[in-house]
């Protein structure tokens, strides 16, 4: 089995790594091969802002039986101080960066494979300076239930992270009142996505 996790350097995507690979060494069958790839990976360097550099990186990669996108890319700003150019760099570095791995995968993955994207609890709830992450949120799990209609040789869904315990201090101010979860529960929720049977879900990461 072969996955390509985009974002796979950071706190989420390296959780999910540790995940797939406990998972399947307990019940997979075969040899689990994962492929990392990030802006800073030296061997599978890419930019999901640019066009050619993620077709770039699965013309390298080839055929995979899964995707999964860790990438975050959200700008925090009340909507009584932000500017269009800080909703427009949210959209362009969560919502459509993610879009645009989903439409480059289409030719990569097995079919019956699956495309896991990361969306996230802002947009459900109001948090401070959250509204330019609630559209990407919302924006991409309305993505996957539409999508996931129109793409069935593969699977598509949703994670809805909420703050990780790794990251809680940097974050208090801004999810008050609300628990943050450890690294391992949210990573389950992208085994779920890689190795069930789900798609068009959004899968929470949080009660």
């Amino acid at each position: 089995m072969r996955v390509l996790v985009i974002g796979g350097t950071g706190t989420v995507g390296k959780n999910v790594v540790r995940a797939l690979s406990t998972h399947h060494d307990k019940v997979g069958q075969g040899h689990l091969e994962i492929i990392s790839a990030s802006r800073s990976s030296a061997e599978h360097p890419v930019d999901c802002r640019d066009d050619a550099s993620v077709a770039a990186l699965f013309d390298k990669v080839g055929t995979v039986d899964a995707v999964v996108s860790t990438i975050g890319g959200a700008k925090w700003a009340s909507a009584e101080d932000a500017t269009l150019e800080t909703y427009t760099a949210t959209l362009t570095g969560k919502l459509l960066c993610q879009i645009r791995i989903t439409l480059a995968a289409r030719g990569h993955v097995r079919p019956g494979g699956s495309v896991t994207l990361t969306s996230g609890i802002v947009g459900n709830f109001a948090f401070p300076g959250g509204s330019p992450s609630a559209i990407a949120n919302i924006g991409l799990d309305a993505f996957v239930k539409s999508a996931a209609v129109e793409l069935p040789h593969m699977r598509l869904n949703t994670v809805s992270a909420t703050v990780l315990e790794e990251s809680a201090d940097a974050y208090a101010a801004v999810f008050p009142g609300f628990p943050a979860v450890p690294g391992a529960v949210a990573a389950a929720a992208f085994v779920r996505s890689v190795y069930g049977s789900e798609t068009g879900q959004t899968i929470r990461a949080w009660s």
